[in-house]
């Protein structure tokens, strides 16, 4: 269910645990394209990479790390702001802006690398899960996203089971 729901990670997080998500963002910085950058774009390139932790509004619980490398240039110019100044999810960004979306897997992650466990804190041993891919707008690859589940996603998926 979770791991290849279609449709938002976004939207799954807030019907699955009944409260709006928001981007925690801790880091979002222009990097250049290596060699395996998974968008199609020559090594150099100007890219964005982005560590956020998907929390709920309501509860402040962390659901979800996200690092997440794209091309801005492929995005409108509203989408684009609209990633560098609010703390909007990608997901919930691409829908405000009528993108339509095709995600295609990606090797799976691996471990979280030691950048990402310096931002997150304390909460690695709370992950679960996790899944690579790409997202497709327009026959052009934009973003290569790497998501690490956490336990409260469990904990709601159990919650939901017993009722």
């Amino acid at each position: 269910m979770l791991l290849d729901n279609p449709g938002t990670v976004t939207h799954l997080l807030e019907t699955l645990t009944g409260e709006p998500i928001f981007a925690d963002v801790v880091r979002q910085y222009s990097i250049r394209a290596s060699s395996d950058n998974g968008l199609g774009v020559t090594v150099g390139h100007p890219m964005t990479q982005r560590m956020a932790v998907l929390r709920g509004r309501t509860t402040d619980l962390p659901y979800l790390f996200a690092e997440s490398r794209f091309l801005p240039e492929r995005l409108p110019e509203l989408a684009q702001v609209q990633l560098d100044r609010t703390n909007d999810p990608i997901g919930r960004v691409l829908v405000a802006h009528g993108l339509k979306t095709v995600r295609q897997a990606l090797p799976q992650p691996g471990p979280v690398g030691s950048e990402a466990l310096s931002v997150m804190a304390g909460l690695s041993s709370e992950l679960v899960w996790s899944r690579a891919y790409r997202l497709i707008i327009d026959e052009l690859p934009v973003f290569a996203i790497r998501e690490w589940f956490f336990r409260s996603v469990l904990e709601v998926l159990d919650r939901e089971a017993r009722s």
